[in-house]
């Protein structure tokens, strides 16, 4: 009850505020009084960018949570056989597709659906950089779609599904149970992907890492769904297809949460960049030949004599020109001439 107390006198104290505030800007009208205080103003709403952690160990703990997930849905699949045994109740084949797979799939689906998200923030970021005349940012949105794609395909199993199908009608297939329907494609549209993303990232080294990692997985499991597993884990043989995506999911959306990261403080000025290489500077030609300098001529000193005794000396100014002179003044200028003759 003292809590309740204190929660309400908290917000009783934020209407009064948010009274007071309105109350100086408009007039009071009876019955409007104000149901949220100022704390719920858009400018104390937490932004997107918030939801992009700032510290490397808290997306460590994530994908730890995720593999641990994964490892745990490996050992009930591995110990099946015995867990069944002692409850009696439950046999390996359901412990192993109701727990094991389903956890697997609902990580790597829940792994895929925060990855859209933080793709759809580093393209909304992406999008306004002044130095990305190509337009590389658009890999994000296709990025988010994929994701989105193998997050459905994931939960649901489609993809074998149609992969069955399309052998059984076509009669033709790459590989023991038809994967090769989904498999090559897959291949083939996932690796452009990748390396165009790992291309974009390398200016972050730990979000470049997290998807080589995310690469090298992949890699892995469709060499295992091909049936290219190594003999050495004969004892787990559904360990690469089920445990090797979920690896390579957690390695993607670790990378998205760490280029998202940069691409925030990057945005906040935050990251320093290695500043552009001076251009280089155009020596001088040394071998441009200059015209010697006019020589000056020396003017005889009788022609400056003759020219001073012809210089102007009746009175009047030489740079006034006469039409823009009153009647008046070219009435004096012509006496001051006349007297300087008779004189």
């Amino acid at each position: 009850m003292a809590r309740i107390g204190r929660r309400r006198r908290v917000l009783n104290e934020e209407v009064l505020t948010a009274g007071s505030h309105s109350q100086e800007t408009a007039t009071h009208i009876p019955g409007d009084t104000p149901r949220y205080g100022a704390g719920a103003n858009i400018e104390n709403h937490p932004q997107v960018t918030d939801l992009v952690p700032r510290r490397y160990r808290v997306v460590a703990l994530g994908a730890i949570l995720a593999l641990g997930l994964g490892c745990l849905a490996e050992t009930v699949a591995h110990f099946a056989p015995q867990l069944s045994e002692k409850l009696t109740v439950v046999s390996a084949a359901e412990l192993t597709h109701s727990l094991a797979d389903r956890l697997v799939a609902w990580t790597s689906t829940t792994l895929l659906l925060l990855t859209v998200g933080y793709t759809r923030l580093i393209h909304s970021l992406r999008k306004h950089r002044v130095d990305d005349y190509r337009g590389r940012y658009r890999i994000w949105r296709t990025a988010g779609w994929a994701a989105i794609v193998a997050g459905f395909a994931t939960i649901t199993g489609v993809h074998t599904i149609v992969g069955q199908v399309l052998g059984h009608v076509t009669g033709w297939s790459l590989l023991p149970n038809s994967p090769g329907w989904w498999l090559v494609p897959t291949v083939l549209l996932g690796s452009w992907l990748l390396v165009r993303l790992a291309v974009d990232v390398a200016e972050c080294r730990t979000a470049l890492t997290a998807y080589v990692l995310a690469i090298g997985c992949f890699a892995l499991a469709a060499a295992s769904a091909a049936g290219f597993a190594p003999a050495l884990i004969t004892a787990w043989p559904d360990t690469p297809s089920r445990l090797l995506p979920l690896c390579g999911n957690t390695m993607l959306f670790a990378g998205s949460i760490l280029f998202a990261r940069y691409v925030v403080l990057d945005v906040q000025g935050l990251i320093e960049h290695a500043k552009p290489s001076e251009m280089p500077r155009v020596a001088e030609s040394t071998t441009t030949e200059y015209e010697p300098a006019a020589e000056s001529v020396e003017i005889p000193v009788e022609q400056t004599s003759i020219a001073s005794e012809s210089a102007w000396v009746d009175g009047s100014d030489p740079d006034v020109d006469e039409q823009y002179m009153s009647k008046a003044e070219r009435k004096r200028q012509r006496k001051q001439k006349n007297r300087k003759r008779a004189a």
